[in-house]
């Protein structure tokens, strides 16, 4: 199976399950990776994501000996998948979640950064070792690490192929915590539960309106979180929850 995926309660967890190859990306985990996306936007069950990897490592990147078998129209074609798979998870109305065990390089930390929120374990590898290959980052690299760790950094981690400790990550910003290895899996899965749990206009205008404030002047990024955040007070959950604060601060 390329994708493994499961349902906890409101929490789809996806697995790249590909172990004996370090999770390597060929096209179908691409298509596979994409589905399970598109999968977790459609399906009002689904409230949050995980993203993990198998064994010994996140992703260690793309299939290498798959892509130096490829035609171009194949290369084409598994390239295209990381821009569109970028666009799914990105576009997704609900958290997303890497869980990073061991390493994330070249493509797979492209499908890390497309996460919103990345946990470590403390044993993780994190890099891009693109340029020793002649190669330049897709899936979006260039925007999302730019925009999570600085336009320094960024240039330096894809120019130089430095392979990052987990807790360099978390200095630098490219990760926001970092958790022992044996408690990673539950760590992120209780995160993706309790943010699951929110009222779903909450948590999907948060992601819209941080998303577009990227690409937006001041002007318009205030005018979008009123409009959104007077679509979140006319939730019917948004009341709710409003209700539910109110009765638990009364109790002696």
């Amino acid at each position: 199976m390329a994708i493994d995926t499961k349902m906890m309660g409101s929490v789809l967890l996806a697995t790249i399950d590909r172990e004996k190859s370090l999770n390597a990306l060929d096209i179908p985990h691409l298509e596979s990776l994409v589905a399970m996306f598109d999968r977790a936007s459609n399906e009002g069950a689904v409230r949050a994501v995980v993203v993990s990897g198998k064994g010994r490592a996140f992703s260690a990147g793309a299939d290498i000996k798959a892509m130096d078998a490829m035609t171009d129209a194949d290369f084409a074609t598994a390239a295209e998948l990381y821009q569109i798979m970028c666009r799914a998870a990105r576009g997704i109305d609900k958290p997303v979640i890497a869980a990073i065990n061991g390493f994330a390089l070249g493509g797979g930390l492209e499908v890390a950064l497309m996460a919103d929120i990345r946990i470590a374990a403390r044993s993780a590898k994190l890099g891009l070792p693109d340029a020793e290959l002649g190669f330049s980052p897709t899936g979006g690299l260039t925007y999302l690490l730019n925009h999570i760790v600085g336009a320094g950094w960024a240039m330096h981690l894809a120019m130089t192929g430095q392979i990052l400790s987990a807790e360099d990550s978390l200095r630098i910003g490219l990760v926001t915590e970092v958790v022992d290895d044996d408690a990673l899996d539950k760590h992120a899965q209780a995160l993706a539960q309790r943010l699951a749990a929110y009222p779903p206009t909450g948590m999907k205008n948060i992601k819209r309106s941080f998303n577009v404030a990227l690409e937006s002047s001041l002007s318009a990024t205030l005018t979008l979180e009123a409009e959104y955040d007077a679509a979140c007070y006319r939730s019917p959950e948004t009341r709710s929850a409003l209700k539910h604060f109110i009765a638990s601060r009364r109790k002696p």
